[in-house]
């Protein structure tokens, strides 16, 4: 890999006439691309017959994009599979909910779990890995496309029913152990065998959340499964090369860093406007953002993720909006200078590649409204004008490594997945409070990391546990002992690992024994105060026994925070400026030094460099805490500007 970060786009030659193909990676070159995603959809055209393939295509283009001097992405076609092999195998397609077939007609049309797709997936990953594992222009390799995506993680079909029983054998060994762990005394649902248990669907009313809890990390190993197989494979056949997927946003279906432990990159696909418009919403309730925002994004959605997914492995973004898009509930066209500036941001955050989805626009079939760095007429769109821009950019200056951060934010799947079967408020998103906490370090001027409940907790100072319902107490012990300061929000340590109510109610060391919660609708919070500033406590708040320090005062007669031996606890869910202000406090007594940045503004630090970006509408001054020599843009930024500063010491 180059010491600096590179540009790439995701290419579909099979769309396009050959005699466009050699102007095409001339005109890549010249705009400043490096690498070049091709053929994750292409299986149709690969193998368009049963056992016949046509490399021809595919062999060629290859040889046309690596002899201009661009490196490949080979990709494998799985997420795509075609009409005969659906023929062949009609049950390898995926069940909805209700038991309705996701027909073959778009994509991601199988399950998981069904062991002859499984096979059909590794026959045609080893062929294509066989025939490209040693080409020399082919640098990198990506699985499949987009795990889940169009809700396609779990699969309700006789397949997944068939695996489940048998993951639940090999982990309750008997039946006695599963009635035990999942409560099954309850209404009368004690099973005599596996072989009686059913997907956790159709019911009359919720399922046992215990079961579907482990329905979900049974599905969540399912997709770990199918690709460690093709992991495996390539591998096998082109050792030295890094394997890549590519994850999407605010997507949490299955457990993404079980996933990465065998990929070498950990890519995800930014799309901030259709994020901001199709799955923020869901994410975040301020509806002020959204419409200041509607065309630049949310500040803090893209980092939030950058800084998930490098806690993973080597970040790439596989696929970079370039311009509008076609698929959220409003496509408006992005401020100028967006697409710099959102490339810029991943590369603030450690980011090798941001490869642009796509090069030309499709001018048939679902995507054809999508747009690309290039028209379908051939001539330059507006995003690769700024795509080049960056490409001359980043020539001049010298990125540094990326140092640990003295902030943490523990962030686990399985949590998440607690929190949605257990809800008990449907304004309760385990995601939009993530984001909330992590907007609140931001906001104060500081930069994190987003780490999971296996990672090194050594180092940090400060380490904020949002929400974490099953949290263990011997990870909690190291956390703990780690010498950082810890901040624990509402909803921390009030389950089992086998989602039940713990003997102590709640997790020990944090100076609140929960009793009962006020799971609330959004718009109508508790208004509480904090050390004589205002605010309220939206969506869940705790009721409970303070054991140690309590700060803050409300109606209800509770505590807004509370400290305990080993950290504190917040004992419900702060609005946007009481948790800033709770945060800011908190950083200070890590030894850390916050400071209050104007609206819209964010920094993040990249070894000696400061990236200042400005996602508001007014122009905005760097404050001047921050102290350097200016090498890229200048103090005073207008929107969608990037500013980098070179700290003095």
């Amino acid at each position: 890999m180059s010491a600096n970060p590179e540009l790439g786009v995701c290419y579909y030659p099979e769309h396009w006439p050959e005699e466009l193909w050699v102007s095409d990676a001339q005109n890549m070159i010249k705009n400043g691309i490096k690498w070049v995603r091709i053929a994750e959809f292409a299986w149709s055209k690969i193998e368009p017959d049963p056992g016949i393939f046509d490399w021809n295509w595919l062999d060629k283009i290859v040889d046309i994009l690596g002899n201009s001097g661009l490196k490949i992405v080979m990709c494998t076609p799985t997420a795509t599979p075609p009409k005969w092999l659906v023929d062949q195998m009609p049950d390898m397609v995926a069940l909805d909910k209700n038991g309705q077939a996701r027909k073959f007609g778009s994509r991601r049309h199988y399950s998981f779990s069904h062991q002859g797709y499984q096979k059909e997936s590794q026959r045609i990953t080893q062929a294509v890995a066989e025939r490209y594992g040693q080409n020399k222009f082919v640098q990198a390799w990506q699985t499949d496309n987009e795990y889940g995506c169009h809700e396609t993680t779990y699969s309700w079909c006789m397949s997944s029913l068939s695996e489940f029983r048998v993951w639940l054998k090999k982990k309750y060994k008997n039946i006695d152990e599963l009635n035990k762990s999942w409560g099954n005394v309850f209404w009368s649902m004690e099973y005599r065998s596996f072989e009686e248990i059913d997907l956790p669907n159709l019911t009359v009313t919720e399922a046992n959340p215990s079961h579907n809890f482990d329905f979900r990390k049974f599905s969540s190993d399912q997709v770990k499964n199918f690709n460690s197989q093709q992991v495996e494979i390539i591998n096998q056949n082109s050792p030295g090369r890094p394997v890549s997927h590519n994850y999407m946003g605010h997507f949490v279906e299955f457990d993404h860093r079980e996933v990465s432990k065998n990929l070498d990159i950990v890519a995800w696909n930014s799309y901030p406007l259709g994020n901001l418009q199709n799955m923020q919403i869901i994410a975040r309730e301020d509806k002020q953002l959204i419409n200041d925002c509607y065309n630049i994004g949310d500040p803090d959605f893209q980092s939030y993720h950058h800084d998930l997914y490098r806690g993973m492995g080597r970040l790439w973004i596989m696929e970079q909006q370039p311009g509008p898009v076609n698929w959220a509930k409003y496509n408006p066209v992005p401020v100028d200078g967006a697409v710099r500036m959102w490339t810029w941001e991943a590369f603030a955050h450690d980011a090798e590649v941001v490869s642009y989805f796509r090069w030309r626009q499709a001018p048939f079939a679902q995507e054809q409204m999508h747009s690309a760095l290039m028209l379908r007429d051939n001539t330059p769109a507006v995003g690769s004008l700024e795509a080049l821009q960056v490409s001359k950019e980043i020539q001049m200056i010298e990125l540094p490594a990326t140092q640990k951060s003295e902030v943490a934010l523990l962030h686990d799947y399985e949590a998440c997945w607690i929190t949605e079967l257990d809800g008990q408020t449907e304004d309760f998103h385990y995601t939009r409070l993530m984001l909330d906490f992590y907007k609140s370090v931001r906001v104060n001027g500081g930069s994190l990391d987003i780490i999971g409940k296996n990672d090194d907790f050594n180092g940090y100072k400060l380490i904020i546990i949002p929400s974490f319902a099953h949290l263990d107490a011997n990870i909690f012990k190291k956390i703990s002992t780690s010498g950082a300061k810890i901040l624990a929000g509402p909803r921390t340590g009030i389950k089992t690992v086998n989602f039940q109510i713990p003997e102590n109610l709640s997790l020990e060391g944090l100076g609140y024994q929960v009793t009962r919660v006020d799971a609330l609708p959004y718009a109508l919070p508790i208004e509480v105060e904090w050390k004589g500033k205002k605010g309220q406590l939206r969506v869940w708040r705790e009721h409970g026994n303070s054991s140690g320090i309590s700060e803050g005062n409300s109606k209800d007669g509770f505590p807004v925070i509370t400290s305990g031996n080993q950290g504190s606890y917040l004992c419900g869910w702060p609005d946007e400026n009481l948790l800033r202000a709770i945060m800011g406090e908190q950083m200070i007594s890590a030894g850390l030094k916050p400071v209050t940045l104007p609206e819209y503004l964010r920094v993040r630090q990249r070894g000696n460099l400061l990236f200042f970006t400005n996602y508001g509408k007014e122009t905005i001054e760097i404050p001047d805490f921050f102290r350097g020599e200016i090498i890229m843009g200048s103090k005073n930024m207008k929107q969608a500007d990037v500013t980098i500063l070179k700290l003095e010491n």
